[in-house]
């Protein structure tokens, strides 16, 4: 059998385009994550949004999983909780996917991996009875819409 010799620089130029080639993917997905940072504002007419400044949020899409901080400036009413959701309006289905209820601190924070988080076109916050056994949005406190590439 014939041994085939390279040089060692032949060799460290392997090593390092085989190293580029398989960090090339990460990358280009954390590259091309997208990020929101927007007021949550109250409901005006028929909006669930477009009113005066409620609280923030925080959201990016990195490989499919939504990673999204959400803050309320002042706190639910007594016996209520704040929940946070994500909903499709417009010409899509209209569903409303719970996102889970806001800690004490009037913070909601996700890290949830989806089949495809960018159907959704608005993000809201209800206040909803504590212990709700409805699993139904309830009223409508805050809102925003979510940018392109959202809406897809």
């Amino acid at each position: 059998m014939q041994r085939l010799k390279i040089s060692t620089t032949t060799f460290t130029f392997l090593i390092v385009l085989g190293t580029l080639i398989s960090i090339t993917p990460n990358f280009l997905q954390t590259s091309l994550a997208q990020q929101i940072t927007t007021d949550l504002t109250a409901p005006t007419g028929d909006s669930l949004h477009g009113g005066d400044k409620k609280g923030s949020l925080e959201m990016s899409v990195q490989n499919d999983t939504v990673i999204a901080t959400a803050e309320m400036d002042v706190p639910p009413a007594n016996e209520q909780v704040y929940e946070g959701w994500l909903e499709d309006k417009g010409d899509a289905s209209g569903y409303s996917l719970s996102l889970g209820k806001f800690n004490q601190d009037d913070t909601l924070s996700v890290n949830q991996t989806m089949v495809n988080p960018y159907t959704y076109t608005v993000f809201y916050v209800t206040a909803e009875p504590v212990d709700d056994p409805d699993p139904n949005p309830a009223g409508v406190v805050a809102g925003a819409p979510l940018s392109s590439p959202f809406g897809q």
